[in-house]
């Protein structure tokens, strides 16, 4: 099976093509198709068997076709919403970010890894942004990124409460939620901020659950935020 014979969008399969990827991982012949179709999924895999793709190709071809089917009118961008502010001598406001899609990672460097994955399949995709959320980062440049209003947020649990609890993020667009390598984030004892984070969500959204193992803690937690996988 090839990316072709999934039936990716023309320009994920472009800049696949133009990376030198032209067959699926095994991991990835299962997901991709299954994802499009919307199901939700449970995932045990190992670093390196091609998981990053596995979640985000499928996501990606979806939010591309219903941008086709839907386009949406030009906003004003954020520079010009505050120049628009400070003409009026108001202080200017940043809107709430309202993503697409949702991934979280136990790690800045996991999280630092998927945003430049995610750049890299969706070079073809003028219109589709993705950002990451992180610990470390200054405020002030995480503030300017989520004022982009980007498609795709990739976050860590820690500093994305953060940003949710200062009204900065708006799940309420949501449709896609993936949590990947679930066990660290588990083990880093992140479990409250998953089901915070979860919360906020949107219940109809479709959910991705990656993991080493789908056993103990990363199990139970599955079966509570996925249907039917």
């Amino acid at each position: 099976m090839t990316f072709e014979e999934i039936g990716l969008h023309p320009a994920i399969l472009k800049a696949l093509a133009d990376s030198g990827y032209t067959e699926p991982t095994p991991v990835q012949a299962q997901a991709i198709p299954a994802a499009i179709e919307g199901r939700d999924l449970l995932v045990s895999s190992q670093t390196g068997s091609g998981k990053t793709a596995a979640f985000m190709l499928p996501s990606m071809h979806k939010l591309a076709v219903a941008a086709q089917d839907n386009p949406q009118p030009a906003l004003k961008t954020p520079n010009q919403e505050r120049q628009s502010a400070r003409s009026r001598g108001e202080r200017p406001r940043y809107a709430p970010a309202q993503p697409k899609m949702l991934v979280l990672t136990p790690t800045r460097e996991l999280a630092l890894q998927v945003t430049t994955a995610t750049e890299k399949y969706g070079a073809n995709l003028r219109r589709m942004k993705a950002v990451s959320i992180l610990g470390g980062m200054p405020y002030p440049k995480q503030m300017q990124l989520l004022a982009r209003n980007p498609e795709i947020l990739v976050a860590t649990p820690g500093r994305l409460i953060d940003h949710m609890n200062s009204g900065k993020i708006d799940f309420s667009q949501l449709q896609i939620l993936v949590l990947d390598e679930a066990d660290r984030m588990l083990d880093m004892g992140f479990i409250d901020d998953i089901e915070t984070i979860i919360a906020a969500t949107p219940a109809e959204r479709q959910t991705m659950l990656f993991s080493a193992t789908l056993e103990g803690d990363v199990g139970r937690m599955a079966e509570r935020i996925t249907r039917e996988p």
